[in-house]
C-alpha cells in the first residue's frame, strides 16, 4: 500500500507541476500577435497532447477520479483557447490544478495516518 500511495502522490505533484508551466505559458501566449500567436497555439496543442498522456498514465496508475476531472478541465482549457477566452482558459487551468492538489493530499493523508 505504501508504495501505491507514494505514486499516486508522485503523480498528482508531477502533474500539478506541468499544469502551473501550461497557465505560465497561456499568460504568454496572450501577449502574441498574428503569426506568433498561430504558432503558440500549436506550441499549446504539442504540450496539451503530452500532458494528456501523463494524466491518462495517472488515471490509468492510480483509478484516482481526481486525474479524469484534470483531463475534462484540460479538454476546456483547449476549448477556451480556441475561442481566445483566455480568461476561462485561466480559470479551467486553476480548477485542474485545484484537481491535482486533491489527489495529492488524499495520497498524503494516508502516508501521515501510517505515521510516514
Amino acid at each position: 500500500m505504501i508504495k501505491k500511495e507514494i505514486i499516486n502522490y508522485q503523480f498528482g505533484e508531477r502533474i500539478k507541476s506541468e499544469l502551473i508551466i501550461g497557465s505560465k505559458m497561456l499568460t504568454v501566449m496572450e501577449a502574441l500577435e498574428a503569426c506568433e500567436l498561430e504558432g503558440a497555439k500549436k506550441t499549446m496543442d504539442a504540450f496539451f497532447d503530452a500532458l494528456a498522456v501523463e494524466t491518462g498514465m495517472a488515471l490509468r496508475a492510480t483509478g484516482q477520479p481526481e486525474f479524469a476531472m484534470v483531463e475534462e478541465k484540460l479538454k476546456e482549457v483547449r476549448r477556451k483557447i480556441e475561442e481566445a477566452d483566455y480568461r476561462e482558459a485561466h480559470a479551467n487551468f486553476g480548477r485542474a490544478v485545484s484537481h491535482a492538489t486533491t489527489a495529492c493530499d488524499k495520497t498524503m493523508r494516508t502516508l501521515i495516518d501510517m505515521d510516514l
